[in-house]
Formats: structure tokens, sequence, C-alpha cells
């Protein structure tokens, strides 16, 4: 699928509908990039985020919960900090189904793109959420780990798409910045459930023994 986004922009079209949605890409995103970078609400939305994946990992979670401003003051955080785990998963799958979205979104705004071009745009605008609805079905690493490989799919195709011009460069640090972010967060909690895993394993080992 990433070779056939590859040479999706130029043949997104025919021989001369082709270069007018060439053109009209451009223009379209010469204007989207300078309404983006005038504005702060892309970048606002962008960091706040990203706070979830940080502040829902165990160390977040522990460290949000020994500060008593929050945890007194805040409604429903205790219950929140609780299950961060399962939340911060939950969290994932959703910004997942979110990234997908967007391409879904821009081929219903294509108007004279081939029928290829969309097909290919709607395909894999629904194929994100599945993936991640797929990870929520697997046990707690697995999970964790096929989370991060939808978030590092939707980021390799987002990154060809930008190339490409098919979506707004200025789309492109944005998403670099928040998939960052986001696969540091969920590698922290692999590494944690993997830790409790092998912990647990360990256990029923010496109980077996004894």
């Amino acid at each position: 699928m990433l070779r056939a986004w590859k040479g999706l922009g130029k043949s997104a079209c025919g021989p001369a509908a082709g270069r007018q949605l060439s053109t009209t890409t451009a223009a379209e995103s010469a204007g989207a990039g300078a309404e983006t970078s005038a504005s702060l609400v892309p970048w606002s939305l962008t960091v706040a985020g990203m706070v979830p994946f940080v502040a829902l990992t165990t160390p977040g979670s522990e460290a949000l919960g020994k500060v008593p401003q929050i945890t007194q003051h805040v409604p429903g955080i205790r219950c929140v900090l609780s299950r961060s785990e399962e939340l911060q998963r939950t969290y994932a799958a959703s910004i997942v189904s979110f990234l997908g979205a967007v391409h879904w979104g821009v081929a219903l705004g294509a108007t004279g793109a081939s029928a290829r071009y969309n097909a290919m745009r709607y395909l894999w605008g629904v194929t994100p959420s599945l993936m991640a609805w797929g990870s929520l079905a697997l046990p707690e690493v697995w999970c964790l780990g096929g989370l991060m490989g939808s978030l590092a799919s939707c980021y390799a195709v987002d990154r060809i798409a930008c190339g490409n011009g098919l979506l707004p460069r200025p789309y492109l640090p944005m998403r670099t910045a928040a998939t960052t972010v986001a696969l540091a967060s969920l590698g922290v909690s692999v590494y944690g459930a993997w830790a409790k895993t092998r912990v647990k394993g360990a256990d029923r080992v010496e109980e077996k023994a004894t």
C-alpha cells in the first residue's frame, strides 16, 4: 500500500484532470499552509493531544497521584489514575482512528479525482480504525505493540502523502512531534507491562515449586 501511495499524487486523475488536480492541490496546500502557520489552534490541539499519552503512563499517573492539588480538586481524577493503563490503550486507539479519518475527509472533498484515487483514500481511511480495534482485543503487551505499529504505519502514510502534495506540508511537523511522544509513551508502557508479566510468571514458578 505504501508503494501505491507514492505514485498516487501523480496518478490521481486522468491526463488533463491530473494537471487540474495538481494545480488545485498545490493552491489549496499553499493557502492551508499559510493559514495553519498563522494559527496556533492546530499546534495547541496537537500538544494537548500528547498530554494523555504521557500522563497515563505508569510514571506519569504515579507522579500526578502525588500532587494534592490535583487529587483533591480535580473531579474523577482518582478513578482516571487508577485505570491509567486501560485508558492509555483506548485513547491511543481513538487517536489511530482519527488519523485515518483525516484521509476519509480529504477524499470526500476531492472533486474531480479519479475513482482509483478516491478508492485508495477511502480504503486507507478505515484501515487504522480496524487495526486499533484489533489491537484492543490482544493481551496488554501485544495490544500496546499493535497500537505502536498502527501509529507508525499512519505516520509513514502521512509522510508520503505530504511529500506528494496529498496533505498540507504544515501537517507533517505536527504529526512528527505527536507520533514521537505517543510512541515513546507507549514504549514506556510496553516495558512496564512486560516487566509485570515477568514478575507474575516468576511468582507462578515459585508457587509451583513450593
